[in-house]
């Protein structure tokens, strides 16, 4: 039997300690070497090549190579600079530390890499696919529009880029019927190749699978297509298969037409969709500033709040218009005051339809005709109507209330008119003919009082009464 290490170290020490002359002959030191040759197999050569035939632990972990870029660490991870993977690499988890880059278009469909290409007949292959792991299915079918491409970079510095009609799906391969170049977009085919990408980009006949959805580094965009029947796609004016995008507009017959009129700029992304469906939609312009939509709260109640702002309960932005006194009115704050009624001198409110619908209206008191060489006196009222309301003297300002008399003799009526001019009557003009009427009156004279009333928006409204002998 062996002797144990620690028995051997004892043995050896025992040796070395000797202190008797001739005790430690050739045949004791002999022995003690031939004991350790058990051990020998035990040990990594380091001046030649070895083969472990056991599993290794390494309990402080190992570093591989003279860069030191290798190292397996104790917590099971594993530090390095390159991994290179001939076959595939299945991961649990994947962790990008800075951050992820995808050239060209990634496809969000049916896939497969190309193993070997076997050639059948004129334009028809048998495609072997390679499997990403043991489990790996592959889910084409018969009738499929296939595309692969290959990025050549490293030789030509282009992707080059091919289009195929799946005739048969096996367990794994398929046979593909390789389109003419005529049939492919810029009347160009590349044959399929091995370690080419595949995936699905229509199907001859079936609705189903005449879809695909993927993201174009080239394009900037999100790009989904329907419809797709054939390698080159719909674009004219009776249809497109281009049936949603997110980002840059993609050079088709829909977006030059509305680049072409300035309507939206190729430099800028958009959301292009049939439908939208959403809960919240809020529009912002250029610089982020919340654009407002028109929300119309029919006939103007006194006890509700109105806004134009942010509604909480509605989830955007919103001017309140209302209806009130036969005009549209629009909130111009963001919270008008409760119960006060939109009117041209409340600057809570802006009035969208009927500003300029105001008028005046002239009565006199004892009619507009009187006998010649009769005196009398009447009283004209003014009455001024913005829509359906009535503006009191007050509401106007007696400032901003004059009248004019208007008959043949005009100096004796620019004087009347300066003793009549704004602040001074007010919209009730008492009138005595001894006073008021030219001197000249006989039978068949008309004489015209105009009233001119300035109201808060700064235009200037009028009316004339005439009074007839």
């Amino acid at each position: 039997m062996a002797e144990s290490k620690e028995q051997l170290r004892e043995r050896f020490e025992t040796i070395r300690d000797e202190k008797r002359t001739a005790a430690n002959t050739a045949e004791r030191i002999g022995n003690a070497f031939l004991s350790i040759l058990p051990f020998l197999g035990e040990f990594l050569r380091k001046d030649q090549p070895e083969t472990v035939e056991y599993l290794m632990t390494l309990l402080g972990g190992a570093v591989i190579g003279n860069s030191g870029q290798i190292t397996l660490n104790p917590d099971g991870s594993i530090t390095c600079r390159k991994i290179h993977v001939n076959g595939s690499a299945v991961f649990d988890e994947l962790v990008f530390n800075h951050q992820n880059v995808l050239e060209g278009d990634t496809y969000f469909t049916d896939r497969a890499i190309i193993d070997t290409v076997e050639w059948l007949d004129v334009n028809v292959v048998r495609l072997a696919l390679r499997k990403m792991f043991e489990a790996d299915e592959f889910t084409f079918h018969v009738g499929d529009i296939v595309k692969w491409s290959k990025n050549d970079i490293l030789t030509k510095g282009s992707f080059d880029t091919g289009y195929g009609r799946v005739e048969s799906v096996s367990a794994q391969s398929m046979t593909v019927t390789i389109y003419d170049d005529e049939d492919c977009p810029g009347g160009s085919n590349c044959p399929p190749f091995a370690s080419a990408r595949m995936a699905r980009h229509g199907h001859v006949s079936d609705p189903s699978r005449q879809y695909s959805f993927y993201v174009s580094a080239t394009n900037g965009a999100f790009m989904f297509l329907q419809g797709v029947d054939k390698p080159v796609l719909e674009d004219t004016s009776a249809g497109s298969n281009l049936s949603a995008w997110i980002g840059l507009p993609p050079n088709s017959y829909l977006t030059r037409d509305l680049i072409n009129r300035g309507v939206i700029n190729p430099n800028q992304p958009y959301i292009y969709s049939r439908g939208i469906i959403t809960e919240d939609l809020i529009k912002v312009d250029y610089l982020g500033n919340p654009q407002y939509q028109s929300r119309d709260c029919g006939t103007w109640i006194a006890q509700r709040q109105y806004i134009h702002g942010y509604d909480s309960l509605a989830r955007g932005y919103f001017t309140d218009h209302v209806w009130w006194m036969g005009c549209l009115w629009k909130a111009a704050v963001a919270s008008p005051t409760v119960g006060r009624e939109p009117r041209l001198n409340n600057a809570d409110w802006a009035c969208v339809i009927g500003v300029h619908n105001v008028n005046v209206y002239i009565t006199s008191s004892e009619g507009d005709f009187f006998l010649v060489g009769t005196t009398f006196t009447t009283t004209l009222q003014a009455r001024v109507f913005h829509a359906e309301q009535e503006w009191s003297q007050t509401q106007i300002g007696i400032a901003n209330i004059r009248w004019e008399r208007i008959w043949d003799n005009g100096a004796g009526d620019a004087a009347w008119n300066i003793l009549h001019g704004a602040g001074r009557d007010g919209l009730n003009l008492n009138i005595n003919s001894a006073v008021d009427i030219p001197g000249e009156w006989v039978a068949g004279s008309k004489v015209a009082f105009k009233c001119i009333v300035t109201m808060p928006d700064g235009e200037s409204y009028s009316s004339n009464y005439s009074i007839i002998i």
